[in-house]
């Protein structure tokens, strides 16, 4: 046999060297494919979970923030004639999106999406999100209590164990369910059961109507996240909203009343005007000189008077020019400045109150000592004295 020319030789060993070039190639290549695909999957994954918690904290917010809304802009009206601001839809028990006509204290539903006029607060897994509440803050004819600064939340959330508690005073509490854990069945036949979607750890349930209630880190037997609504976050806002709604009141009395003057004010603790006195509570029962609904002087909404004690928690102050008969050409002053009218809201009830004290109620001594000298409240924390005017 004629032994093939050495260049043809060669030419075989170079293609099989680069054949095995590139079959190590393809390999190396694999690998980084494998490796990349594998990192892209494990970072896709993290994102998808970030995403997933964005959604939930961003869907929790919303909710608080939509309850808060509902709460101080109740008004009443023909269909609402008990309606107050402070006070919360019930939950929604049946799945509909609305409110229940009724509900028991601490009684936990779904967050009643239609009622609150927002889009269907679903968390990061895609449920709809649940609510518990407090019972002194359902509707009048569920609770017949007053709603005023002194109300109190009594739901209490506890951080990580029964050790640490996050607050004792939540008006409310908003669950976002997350997936299903092991035991869970939320079929159609068992979709209203908070069982359900709500868990448990370290001996608290959160399926429990009144509570207590936990919030911890994440498992694979509960992924429950909360957030409280708590007296703080609440009621500030409400009594901004009746600090106004009095100012208007009495902007209105001086405008249509026949003396062109302020009501006197009311006793510390009481509802009526006192002939002569120029500090104490707002006047929302009876007005003196005049009566409220005398003449074109407009009459008090039902919701500040009666079951609420909104007067009795305000201080209120008017200057000696501004009364009937004006005795001086005085005035209330504010860091300086000219005022006929101040009111202060007190903000949530500390452990010493109810209280026949007024610097219970008004913090700052230059508020409280019954002279016609004010400041603005030294505090700006939001839970705190707010001070209101009519120049």
């Amino acid at each position: 046999m004629t032994p093939a020319p050495s260049g043809s030789r060669r030419t075989r060993l170079s293609r099989s060297h680069s054949q095995r070039g590139q079959a190590a190639f393809i390999v190396v290549f694999l690998l980084a494919v494998g490796i990349g695909l594998f990192a892209y999957g494990a970072v896709s994954s993290v994102s998808l979970s970030q995403q997933q918690d964005l959604r939930t904290r961003q869907v929790l917010t919303m909710a608080r923030d939509a309850l808060i809304g509902w709460s101080v802009a109740r008004t009443t009206t023909v269909p609402l004639p008990n309606a107050r601001p402070g006070e919360l839809p019930c939950p929604d028990m049946d799945n509909d999106g609305l409110e229940d006509g009724s509900c028991v204290a601490g009684a936990i539903g779904r967050v009643p999406w239609k009622t609150l006029g927002i889009p269907e607060p679903k968390d990061g897994a895609g449920e709809t999100l649940w609510y518990a509440i407090a019972g002194p803050f359902r509707i009048w004819n569920m609770n017949g209590t007053r709603i005023d600064s002194d109300t109190k939340g009594d739901l209490t959330v506890y951080h990580d164990s029964t050790a640490t508690v996050l607050t004792a005073e939540a008006v409310a509490v908003i669950f976002a369910p997350g997936p299903v854990v092991a035991g869970q069945n939320r079929d159609a036949a068992n979709a209203n059961n908070p069982a359900n979607y709500l868990d448990t750890t370290g001996g608290v349930n959160n399926a429990i109507a009144g509570g207590p209630f936990i919030s911890t880190q994440g498992s694979a037997t509960f992924n429950d996240r909360l957030l409280a609504i708590t007296t703080a976050d609440l009621m500030p806002v409400v009594e901004m909203r009746v600090a106004r709604e009095m100012l208007a009141l009495l902007s209105q009395y001086k405008a249509n009343s026949v003396c062109g003057c302020y009501p006197w004010a009311a006793n510390n603790f009481d509802d009526d005007s006192v002939d002569g006195r120029r500090r104490g509570g707002v006047p929302i029962e009876v007005a003196l000189p005049e009566a409220w609904g005398s003449g074109t002087i407009p009459s008090v909404p039902s919701w500040i008077i009666g079951t609420n004690e909104w007067g009795k928690r305000y201080y209120y102050a008017v200057a000696l020019s501004v009364v009937d008969p004006p005795t001086s050409s005085s005035w209330l002053t504010v860091d300086g400045t000219n005022m006929a009218v101040v009111l202060i809201t007190p903000g949530p009830a500390g452990a010493s109150r109810p209280s026949a004290n007024l610097p219970d109620y008004v913090d700052d001594a230059e508020n409280s000592n019954n002279d016609d000298v004010f400041q603005t409240p030294s505090s700006t924390a939001y839970a705190r004295d707010r001070l209101y005017i009519i120049p």
